[in-house]
């Protein structure tokens, strides 16, 4: 009742009446106090001109100075400066009404004594509101118990937020902090506990922590992980508050608040690319992204329409993808005819080259691609048909064409492949580094090389959510497997500077630091859901599949790589091809897809990548149907 009477029958009016109710009470108690507290009734009937101008004085100074206008459960110190220069200037009009003289009842040490209480009384006043609204809507049993790691400028920001967010049912207990220098202190009452592991263990027991709001710009990964391995313990849900730079319209607000989650944990910070994509590269160019409707190629899309681009072609098989991701673009903005949506097989050449004769596309980025290694053991014909011939029909195209710049998204798995999916990458690489070599041309022909991308269609961070939600097993397929991984935004942002920086022949790759051991990245993700690994939920080794490493490359023996102008960007010299048989059996290759030949095509790609190491199709496909 309280609450709700103070959010809805509070109005300015109110609050100004108040105002004025103090500020004659302290007038009256000043007098008081200047009279010893002994006054007689001739007094007391002097004193009321006084009151009343008071009250006139008042009301102007308020008015001027508007006062009355704040939120009053919102009161902070700004408010209080406020009060101090209404003060000043009811002092300083009262100064000149008490040189002028004519009420003799008015003593400097009235005035005096009147401006200090002025001053208590309307800060008093407000900070009382202030705590009744509070401890109105707090619940006295509240579950969600609440640290916030971060003592600086955002700490005290979500603090407020998290206190005026009367929808959450939060109990703010303290501060985390490493700094020796706030550690011990107090901010408006909270406690600043030391957020060493042990200390922070000891924290979380004792005060029944449930949540933590990690309020710091730059906390580095292993502190991160640090932090997420004493919360596991406790079950203690982890928050992340964003930068400063993120937050909607200037001002942070809870719904901004993301949960922890396995991007964060990346063994390595996050890379960050330069924001000035240069305009010479997109402004006014027409941009074809095949595959659009997959997870990188429509994140490609999301950040490439920030730029001043004259056409931006969306091409993939997937029509419903393709729907939602053009709905998706034009709710952000997008002008319906900057998009043009086709839906088409990269492998139909007479549908792409009607494409491109009417578009003629100025940059394309050609991510459209089976990727899926066990699947594609036993569907090989379509993993070369699409990988290899796919990518023929689209390179060969804008070849025609004169596209600029072509840049074609590979794999790791490409490098010494022992799968059909990495193969048939490589053999796209060598045939799009080939054509410069073939033609004179004004095209440029660049690879991009990931590692596994997190929260990708069909990645491990998916199978393993699905896993977790249904209560487990997690499934790996050895312990000691080991992978790179980035994440989305990152693939995208590589797509886009290797359009910018890339020339023709390149193979661009992020240094992504060390390679993660999977085992270690299903434990985090089992912990950030809020389970203990092995005790809540399984862990269970399986078997390597068909094709599948041990551990990825990034280069070839052959390959040497040069720093670029961005210190995580990498760049791969091309590596000499001796195979002087390579386009006759390209062209065998396609024959033995296109008549479905599975067992033929695992002993034609070892011809043509020597570096190929592969079981036969036959037993592949048995291990996948039984595994």
């Amino acid at each position: 009742m309280t609450k709700r009477y103070l959010e809805n029958f509070a109005p300015r009016w109110i609050i100004f009446c108040c105002d004025l109710f103090l500020i004659t009470s302290s007038l009256t108690l000043s007098f008081f106090l200047t009279q010893h507290l002994i006054i007689n009734q001739s007094e007391i009937i002097g004193f009321i001109p006084i009151v009343f101008f008071n009250l006139l004085i008042g009301a102007v100074c308020i008015g001027m100075l508007g006062i009355f206008k704040g939120i009053i459960r919102y009161s902070e110190t700004k408010d209080i400066v406020r009060i101090i220069k209404f003060a000043s200037l009811q002092f300083a009009i009262w100064m000149v009404v008490f040189f002028i003289g004519g009420l003799s009842q008015l003593t400097m040490p009235l005035l005096l004594i009147n401006f200090f209480a002025v001053i208590f009384l309307l800060v008093v006043f407000r900070l009382l509101v202030k705590e009744v609204y509070f401890r109105a809507q707090s619940k006295p049993n509240s579950s969600c118990r609440t640290l916030i790691f971060g003592a600086g400028m955002m700490g005290q920001i979500t603090k407020k937020v998290l206190e005026q967010d009367a929808k959450i049912n939060t109990t703010l207990v303290g501060f985390l902090d490493d700094s020796p220098n706030k550690i011990g202190k107090k901010i408006e009452g909270l406690p600043i506990y030391n957020a060493a592991d042990e200390d922070l263990k000891k924290v979380i027991r004792e005060k029944g922590i449930t949540q933590i709001f990690i309020a710091i710009d730059h906390l580095t990964v292993d502190r991160k992980i640090a932090i997420t391995d004493v919360c596991a313990i406790f079950k203690v849900k982890i928050n992340l508050v964003p930068h400063a730079n993120q937050w909607a319209g200037g001002s942070f607000k809870k719904g901004q608040v993301k949960e922890m989650n396995i991007e964060e944990l990346l063994q390595r910070d996050v890379i960050v690319l330069p924001k000035d994509l240069s305009a010479a590269t997109y402004q006014d160019a027409v941009v074809l992204v095949t595959g659009a409707a997959g997870s990188i190629g429509s994140e490609i899309c999301r950040q490439i329409i920030r730029y001043n681009v004259k056409k931006l072609i969306l091409l993939d098989q997937a029509e419903s993808g393709l729907f939602d991701l053009e709905y998706e673009l034009r709710q952000k903005g997008a002008p319906a005819k900057l998009l043009q949506v086709e839906v088409a097989n990269v492998r139909d050449y007479a549908r792409i080259k009607k494409l491109y004769n009417s578009n003629k596309p100025d940059i394309v980025f050609h991510v459209a691609a089976y990727k899926h290694v066990p699947l594609m053991e036993c569907f090989s014909s379509e993993a070369v048909l699409t990988n290899i011939f796919g990518t023929k029909v689209i390179a060969d195209l804008s070849l025609l064409y004169s596209v600029k710049k072509f840049v074609l998204v590979s794999t790791d798995k490409a490098v010494n492949p022992t799968n059909i999916m990495g193969a048939t990458k490589r053999i796209s690489e060598i045939y799009i580094q080939s054509l410069n070599d073939r033609f004179e041309s004004n095209t440029s022909f660049i690879t991009t090389r990931f590692g596994n991308v997190l929260g990708s269609a069909g990645s491990v961070v998916a199978t393993f959510k699905k896993q977790i939600a249904e209560g487990g097993p997690v499934t790996i397929t050895h312990p000691d497997i080991t992978r790179y991984f980035m994440t989305i935004p990152e693939a995208a942002k590589l797509v886009l500077e290797a359009g910018k920086i890339g020339k023709s022949g390149d193979i661009l790759l992020f240094d992504m630091g060390k390679a993660v051991k999977v085992l270690d990245l299903a434990t985090r993700m089992i912990q950030l859901a809020g389970f203990i690994p092995y005790q809540d939920i399984e862990i269970k080794f399986t078997q390597l599949r068909p094709g599948e490493k041990m551990y990825e490359e990034l280069f070839k023996d052959s390959e040497e790589f040069a720093a670029t102008d961005h210190p995580k960007i990498l760049r791969a010299t091309r590596a000499t091809e001796s195979n002087p048989d390579f386009y006759i059996m390209l062209n065998k290759l396609q024959e033995v897809a296109q008549s479905h030949n599975i067992e033929d095509i695992p002993v034609l790609i070892s011809k043509m990548l020597p570096e190929f190491s592969h079981a036969t199709n036959k037993v592949a496909a048995k291990l996948f149907k039984t595994s």
